[in-house]
């Protein structure tokens, strides 16, 4: 397998992956199906708020890259 050489610039993102109500989305105001970014402070109270969670890399770079 030949080698190569890499650089990707891009944001990295954190998806959340986690089972949740309706009701849970409208309470905190989660559009369903669109890409909510949020900041620190907002991952802390939803992180507060919910159930277990799987956490992936993501990002256009990243997931090109891999």
């Amino acid at each position: 397998m030949p080698d190569y050489d890499v650089l990707c610039i891009g944001n990295a993102i954190v998806d959340i992956i986690a089972q949740c109500d309706e009701e849970f989305l409208e309470t905190n105001g989660i559009i369903k199906g669109a890409m909510n970014l949020i900041d620190t402070q907002r991952a802390e109270l939803l992180y507060s708020r919910m159930g277990p969670a799987i956490e992936a890399s993501g990002g256009s770079a990243g997931n090109t890259a891999a």
